[in-house]
């Protein structure tokens, strides 16, 4: 690549980092080149058939590409490889969802580059309430039809519906550092509509604590959900079809070599190259061997608290560099379940507390779970199924053992406990540990302006996209989001509001 001029040098071939590049490619005509650190593309958005992978391989790429370690397993590791348990299986690494559905700013990018995506919508849900199951499905939620809440909870609950669904964007973003906790305190005393719209924010952020959970993101990702006409019971998440997620940058990067740029694997950028104040371009290792590329403008999609690995933080304000440095990451433990027959018959379920405070964790830990060949009959052998759980952690309890296998045994315990038949029909279990399932959590003052700008205001030529960067809500709708204002910024073009529905762009 030496004698190769390009106009755009993308570092990591996410989903943030993609859509900037192929809608630049795409879209403006540039060259793009896109550097990936690990053996394959796909970021955080790596899924799995492990009949086709090695234990070896499998345990490179979880830590290399999203961030996540394997923690432990039923039968053993070895085992579950060589007697071909997980045959036949095909699932992620990490918990993930679309939102909305086709709806959603994923999709809707998609089909805009010309790659839209075959979905699996859920179209049931499980609420867990005072240890009973309420089944929902087709969005017969709605109105707050929910039967564990009388008159008075179904009123209050509706009234903070209706404020989040009715707000504007920018009254939302002003809440944005505010937490939950105060929002909802300040607005109801009602227990049942404080317990309901915690649980829910724990599913949007992925962080327990109401207090640690930004008002205003959650907010926009309730609003995002009504306003596309969507319920938990209803599209308001879902699959995309075999390979799984990992179509989504792969998909993004087809679009950017279908238009002259150039996709490289097992390409670790060790310095952005900056010369009074302007990029020059990178210096990248590829196979033990460094290699400088001249380009004057790079777009870092890689966890922006990890950025200053190699990009020089002399030229930075101290303030920035020391904030971005103390950003905290919102964790999870992952439990995959193989079962030999259906057990669970909702495709998305909400639970109660698992474990609290005074097992040693930060908060209350709640726990969901997706039927994932209930959604997509593909990711599972005929007659079985796939059950994805998972709970919330702090980046702290992740790297506790104690605690993570705790969580592991009150998710294994709660599904035994209350789903009959759980423990016979269950074939093998295999449980991962993340701390950056979302790298800069949707906490106050870590989310709006707190976040580092698509266009970098220090170096001119620097531009940032994933999901810990400019843009609003979680997962991959959050890196859609960045890497369209991205390309925006670069183009100096409004592809927000070319491309993304009213709902979906704030």
């Amino acid at each position: 690549m030496r004698n190769e001029k390009f106009d755009v040098v993308v570092i990591g071939a996410g989903v943030g980092g993609g859509t900037a590049g192929a809608i630049l490619a795409k879209k403006e005509g540039m060259k793009v080149l896109v550097l990936e650190k690990a053996p394959r593309v796909g970021g955080r958005d790596i899924s799995f058939n492990l009949k086709d992978e090695s234990r070896e391989s499998y345990k490179r790429l979880l830590a290399d590409a999203a961030y996540t370690w394997f923690f432990k397993s039923e039968p053993d590791l070895p085992e579950l490889f060589s007697q071909g348990y997980l045959d036949g299986y095909a699932f992620e690494a990490g918990i993930h969802t679309l939102m909305v559905t086709e709806k959603g700013r994923t999709n809707t990018c998609l089909a805009y580059l010309g790659k839209p995506l075959t979905l699996y919508p859920a179209v049931s849900a499980g609420w867990w309430n005072g240890g009973q199951l309420y089944h929902f499905e087709n969005g017969s939620e709605q109105g707050g039809n929910f039967p564990w809440m009388d008159e008075k909870d179904r009123a209050e609950c509706g009234k903070i519906n209706s404020l989040m669904v009715k707000m504007s964007a920018e009254e939302a973003h002003s809440y944005d550092h505010i937490s939950m906790k105060e929002w909802m305190e300040t607005r109801t005393d009602n227990a049942n509509t404080k317990e309901f719209h915690y649980v829910n924010a724990t599913m949007n952020c992925t962080i327990n604590d109401p207090a640690n959970i930004s008002a205003g993101d959650n907010i926009l990702m309730n609003r995002f959900v009504a306003r596309a006409g969507k319920r938990f019971s209803l599209g308001g998440c879902s699959t995309p079809g075999l390979p799984g997620f990992v179509q989504i940058p792969r998909s993004l990067c087809e679009v950017i070599e279908a238009n002259g740029g150039k996709v490289v694997t097992g390409a670790r950028v060790k310095e952005v190259l900056i010369d009074d104040g302007k990029v020059k371009g990178v210096m990248v290792d590829m196979e033990g061997s460094e290699e400088k590329i001249a380009c004057p403008i790079v777009i870092n999609s890689g966890l922006v608290n990890e950025m200053f690995r190699y990009i020089p933080e002399k030229h930075f304000p101290y303030t920035f560099v020391n904030r971005v440095k103390g950003f905290w990451r919102a964790g999870i433990g992952a439990v995959y379940f193989g079962l030999d027959r259906q057990i669970v018959k909702e495709h998305v379920t909400f639970t109660p507390k698992i474990a609290g405070k005074e097992d040693g964790f930060d908060s209350d830990v709640r726990m969901g779970f997706w039927d994932s060949s209930g959604m997509d009959p593909g990711r599972a052998p005929p007659g079985k199924q796939l059950l994805d759980a998972y709970v919330s952690l702090t980046d702290k309890e992740a790297h506790n053992q104690e605690l993570a296998n705790l969580a592991y045994d009150r998710m294994m315990a709660f599904m035994t406990d209350n789903y009959p038949g759980f423990k016979e029909s269950l074939e093998w279990a295999l449980y991962t540990v993340s701390d950056s399932l979302v790298p800069v959590a949707q906490a106050p003052f870590q989310v709006g302006d707190a976040r580092p700008r698509a266009k970098c205001p220090f170096v001119e030529g620097l531009y940032h996209a994933s999901d810990s960067s400019e843009c609003s809500m979680a997962a991959n709708d959050a890196a859609t989001h960045a890497g369209i204002i991205a390309a925006s910024r670069v183009s100096k073009k409004d592809y927000v509001e070319e491309i993304l529905p009213d709902y979906a762009q704030d």
